[in-house]
């Protein structure tokens, strides 16, 4: 296991599958606000940040293989 790994563990985020899991859970509710209000910026911004979360992890487990 390399040292960001364990750093992430020990902050307590959990494993990152786990961690991509409630990523998701959170994207699907703020989707549904989405759809209502399309010109929410505060929206937009948080759902680019969930996905650049959600793509970085699936990254770092890649590079774990």
């Amino acid at each position: 296991m390399s040292i960001l790994h364990n750093i992430i563990k020990k902050k307590g985020y959990g494993d990152l599958k786990v961690q991509n899991y409630f990523l998701i859970k959170k994207l699907k509710k703020i989707k549904f606000h989405f759809l209502n209000n399309k010109k929410d910026l505060k929206c937009k911004i948080n759902i680019n940040k969930i996905i650049f979360k959600i793509k970085k992890n699936i990254n770092f487990m890649k590079n774990l293989l």
